[in-house]
Formats: structure tokens, sequence, C-alpha cells
């Protein structure tokens, strides 16, 4: 896998600074996490796509770097309207865009919502949250609740090695992985002026999002990716339907899929998608 810097910066948007990291040249590629995750989730993706693209990881509000809005964001479509911001502040007028997991909705709804900013669409694990009883699956891999002696830590530890160690088998990559993942989520928690921490406002607009609505106004070309071990793809065949202009992929995984789960085939799929 390739390793290396990449270029590091902030774009002033209306709620605050977004963070962002980018590599390569050509036309641009905006890469959107998942909660409670942030841009550096593509970091090592970055180079492996720099020869193709310019690979644009951004890490979304109240996620990473990147500032907590003053007043928690209730609504995907926020957090897609911030991506607007980042093409903004980096002189893109259209580009494309991927979303993996939870990440997924945000780009879709960019698509929905600014169909002029997007040129092609990726969606990689992408599921309907919007059930009551799915906000407990999301509290439980997501949230963290604090507790004076720091035992919250341990729990963190284990539950973000138990997801890193399913991606990779190398000792190496499963301890950086796991680092990233309890960093990301400490910094997720953290309260922004009104109370509320990212992964607050995150869980509130994946509940309430309504994927079916949104996906028929996507005008994009867009690829949807799930695995084939993937809990996750039980509507794969319906989203492919319910996007006018899709087609699908069901990778070879045991789990959800991921960039990390197989780079080659990943950035070979990309490559021949975007070209």
């Amino acid at each position: 896998m390739k390793h290396g810097f990449v270029k590091r910066g902030f774009v002033q948007g209306p709620d605050g600074n977004i963070e962002y990291m980018e590599a390569g040249s050509g036309a641009p590629l905006i890469l959107l996490h998942p909660s409670p995750s942030s841009g550096a989730l593509f970091q090592e993706a970055l180079p492996l796509l720099a020869d193709d693209v310019r690979a644009i990881a951004m890490s979304q509000p109240g996620f990473g770097e990147s500032d907590t809005p003053a007043a928690a964001y209730s609504s995907v479509h926020e957090y897609a309207r911030a991506v607007t911001w980042l093409l903004d502040g980096l002189g893109i007028e259209r580009a494309h865009v991927l979303g993996t997991l939870t990440g997924s909705l945000t780009a879709l709804e960019v698509a929905a919502g600014w169909p002029e900013r997007v040129d092609r669409l990726v969606v990689e694990e992408c599921f309907n949250w919007n059930r009551p009883e799915r906000r407990a699956t999301l509290d439980s891999e997501h949230d963290v609740e604090e507790s004076d002696d720091g035992r919250h830590l341990l729990g963190m530890w284990e539950r973000a090695r138990s997801v890193t160690s399913r991606e990779s088998s190398d000792p190496d990559e499963v301890a950086r992985g796991t680092r990233r993942r309890i960093l990301d989520a400490l910094r997720s928690a953290r309260p922004g002026p009104d109370g509320a921490s990212g992964q607050d406002g995150s869980t509130n607009a994946l509940i309430a999002y309504p994927l079916w609505e949104r996906a028929p106004l996507v005008q994009a070309p867009t690829l949807v990716v799930h695995g084939t071990g993937s809990a996750l793809g039980r509507a794969h065949e319906r989203l492919v339907e319910a996007i006018p202009d899709a087609r699908g992929i069901r990778l070879p995984t045991s789990h959800q899929f991921t960039w990390r789960s197989a780079p080659e085939l990943w950035v070979a799929e990309l490559r021949a998608f975007l070209s």
C-alpha cells in the first residue's frame, strides 16, 4: 500500500472551518467518511488515487478537525450543504462525489440537492437508517458515554480494534487504524456551543433522512457498491432501481465493503467508473 504525505488544509465556511486533505490532479473527487470518523479514513487511500484524480477527503462538520456548528445540524441536507461550501472554498464548480457507509447518505444528498455540482456519484454501503429501531444500532456503534475513571476508553479501544481487525490482518495496520478510530470518536464527541456534539447531530440527521424520496432526484451517473457479505446490502437492488442512472456491483467481502477491504480492486472499480 502506498504511503506518503498529503496536502492538508481548511476552508472557512459559514459554520466554521472545514478540514480537508488531498493528493493528485485532474478531475476532483470528494471522499466522504462515515460517522464517527473523519477525512483521515482516506489518508492512505489518497495516494492510490492520485494518478487518476484530484482526490479530496473532507471531514464533515463536527468530525475530525472540522468545527462543530454553533447550532447542531439535524438533517443530512445540512451536511451536504457543507460539501458545497468546501467546493466553493477550493474553487471547484463540479466534482465526482463518493461516500462510504453513513457518509454515502451525505454524498447522495449532494447529488440530489445540488445536481449541477456533481459529475458522478459513488455510494458504498448505503443504507436506510430512517426507522425508529435503527437509532439503537447507531447509538450502540457510535455513541461515547464518558465515565469519570476513563473506563469508557477501554470499551472504545476494544470496539475500534474489532472493526479494524476485520479490515486487515497486518498488526501494524490494525494498530494504526485502531488509534485513528479512537481519536476520531473522541473528536466527534466534543460538544459544540449549544452542547450537542458532532455525533449527536449526525445520528439525528441519519434517522430522519428520507432515502427513498431523495434517491430518485439524483441525476448523476451513479455506482452503488455493497459487499457480498454485507448486511447493509439487503436493499441493494432497490437502491439501484430507485436512482435513475445507476448500476450496482457486489464486491467480495465477508462484511461491509470499504476501500481497505481490497484497495487494488477498489481503485480499479473507481477508475473504470469515473473514466
